[in-house]
C-alpha cells in the first residue's frame, strides 16, 4: 500500500463513558428538527451486506488521495467476530454503490482483537491502529499495521503488545499520531493507573519496535484517564484531554512537552481544569487552530447539562493562564447533545461534529463577542444510522463518518453529507 495521509479527523469514545442511548422522545425531536439547509445524507455502505462482514463501526474513517475510505469495525469478521479493517472504494459511475474490501479480519490471538481506535496512515503508507484486547501479553491489546505486500496481499504486523512492562498502557482504544520519528499514543494504564503518553519507534533492523513511556499521569490534580488522541504543535508540544483529573476531578486539558536536553524527562502541565458549569467529561481529539487556539468537546455539564463545544485560548503574556470560553452549550433537545468526538473546521472557520444522533455545524460570529450559531445538518434515524458518535472528516465540501448501529442490517453505516 502506497498511500499518503491527506485527511485525518477527530477519536474514539471515552474510556469511561459509553455512547449515549437515545430515548424515543429525543429521537423524535431530532427528526423533527431535520436539516435547515435541506442536505441529503447518503449511506454509502451498510455493514452486514456481505458474509463475514465487519459490524458496528464507531471510530470514523480516513481518506487517501484517491478518495478511498478506510476504517475499523469493533466486531465482526470470520474469526470469532474480533473485528476488521476495511476499505471502501468510490464508484466509477456516479450512483453506483461503493465497494467494500476487508483488508484484515482479526483472529483474536496474538494479532489482537476488537480494534476500537481510529486508523492513521503510517509513514510507509500502511494503516496503523490499536486493539483493546489480544496480543502476546495479558490480553491487553496491540498496536498494529496492516500493509500491502509486493504480491498485493494485505498483512497484519504487530508493532507492540501492550502490558509488556509494569508502566505500560493497557487496552488502548485511542488512535496513534504518526510522526517522522515514530508513533505517539496516549491511553489508560501506566504505573499509577491514570494513563500514560508513549512513543513507538521503528527498528533499525529486524521486526521489533521499541516503546518509550514519555509521561505517566499522576492524578491528585493532574490529568487522569486520557480520552482523546494527541495533537502536536510546530514546537513539538502535545495536547490532549482527560476525562477525569484536574483541580476538580471533572476533566482537564493538558500539555506534554519534550525535554530541552536529550535524556531529561518530559514535562506535563494542566492547561485547564473543568468545573461543571463549563462542562465535564472532555472527550475526543482537540483541534489545533491558528495562534495555538484549541477547540474541543465536553460530553456532559455546561449550561444545560448536555455538553458543549469549547475554545481554549493561549495566554497573551507567557506564564499567564489559558482562557476557556464555551462557544456552544447543547440543550439535549433538537440541537443534539453529549458531543464526544471533537470538532473539525473548514476554510470558512465553521466547525462540524456529531452530537448524539445529529450532525451539527457551528457558524463563527461576524463580530467578536457575539454568540456562535448552531445548525443541525442532519438528524439520524434507525434507517440511515444510529449512534452517530464518530469523528468526521471533510473532503471537497463533503463530510464523511460512521454510525455504530442502524442502517439496512442494523449493524452500522458509513455516510457522506455535502455541505451548504
Amino acid at each position: 500500500m502506497n498511500r499518503k495521509n491527506i485527511l485525518v479527523a477527530g477519536t474514539a469514545p471515552s474510556h469511561t463513558r459509553k455512547n449515549p442511548t437515545l430515548g424515543l422522545a429525543f429521537l423524535l425531536m431530532l427528526a423533527m428538527a431535520g436539516s435547515a439547509f435541506g442536505q441529503t445524507l447518503t449511506t454509502i455502505y451498510s455493514f452486514g451486506t456481505a458474509k463475514h462482514d465487519g459490524l458496528f463501526p464507531g471510530t470514523g474513517v480516513i481518506m487517501d488521495q484517491n478518495g478511498n475510505l478506510f476504517g475499523t469495525t469493533g466486531v465482526g469478521g470470520k474469526f470469532g467476530a474480533f473485528g476488521t479493517v476495511f476499505e471502501l472504494t468510490p464508484p466509477v459511475v456516479q450512483g453506483d454503490p461503493w465497494a467494500e474490501t476487508i483488508l484484515h479480519r482479526f483472529q483474536g490471538g496474538r494479532d489482537g482483537k476488537n480494534p476500537l481506535a481510529r486508523l492513521a496512515f503510517a509513514n510507509d503508507g500502511g494503516l496503523v491502529g490499536t486493539t483493546v484486547r489480544g496480543g502476546g501479553v495479558n490480553d491487553s491489546g496491540t498496536a498494529y499495521e496492516v500493509a500491502q505486500t509486493p504480491k498485493g496481499i494485505f498483512r497484519d504486523t504487530i508493532l507492540h503488545s501492550f502490558g509488556s512492562t509494569p508502566d505500560d498502557v493497557f487496552s488502548p482504544n485511542l488512535g496513534l499520531l504518526v510522526q517522522p520519528e515514530g508513533l505517539y499514543g496516549v491511553d489508560q494504564g501506566g504505573t499509577t493507573g491514570f494513563g500514560a503518553v508513549y512513543l513507538l519507534t521503528p527498528p533499525a533492523h529486524g521486526m521489533a519496535w521499541t516503546q518509550h513511556i514519555l509521561y505517566t499521569f499522576q492524578g491528585n490534580g493532574d490529568a487522569a484517564l486520557p480520552s482523546g488522541e494527541l495533537v502536536r504543535d510546530a514546537a513539538g508540544n502535545f495536547y490532549g484531554v482527560a476525562v477525569l483529573g484536574g483541580a476538580n476531578n471533572l476533566g482537564a486539558i493538558y500539555e506534554v512537552s519534550p525535554p530541552v536536553a536529550s535524556g531529561d524527562p518530559w514535562t506535563e502541565k494542566v492547561l485547564y481544569s473543568f468545573n461543571g458549569t463549563d462542562g465535564t467529561l472532555p472527550v475526543g481529539p482537540l483541534l489545533l487552530g491558528p495562534g495555538g487556539v484549541l477547540w474541543g468537546t465536553v460530553e456532559g455539564g455546561g449550561a444545560n447539562q448536555a455538553g458543549a463545544v469549547f475554545q481554549l485560548n493561549p495566554p497573551v503574556t507567557p506564564g499567564d493562564s489559558w482562557t476557556l470560553s464555551t462557544i456552544y452549550a447543547f440543550t439535549g433537545g433538537a440541537d443534539g447533545g453529549s458531543p464526544a468526538t471533537g470538532v473539525i473546521a473548514d476554510k470558512r472557520g465553521r466547525l462540524f461534529g456529531t452530537a448524539a444522533g445529529a450532525i451539527f455545524m457551528l457558524h463563527p460570529p461576524a463580530k467578536a463577542g457575539k454568540p456562535w450559531k448552531e445548525t443541525v445538518l442532519h438528524a439520524f434515524n434507525p434507517q440511515d444510522g444510529f449512534i452517530a458518535s464518530s469523528p468526521l472528516i471533510l473532503s471537497k465540501n463533503v463530510l464523511y463518518g460512521t454510525t455504530a448501529q442502524g442502517g439496512t442490517f442494523r449493524s452500522g453505516t458509513v455516510f457522506q453529507l455535502t455541505l451548504p
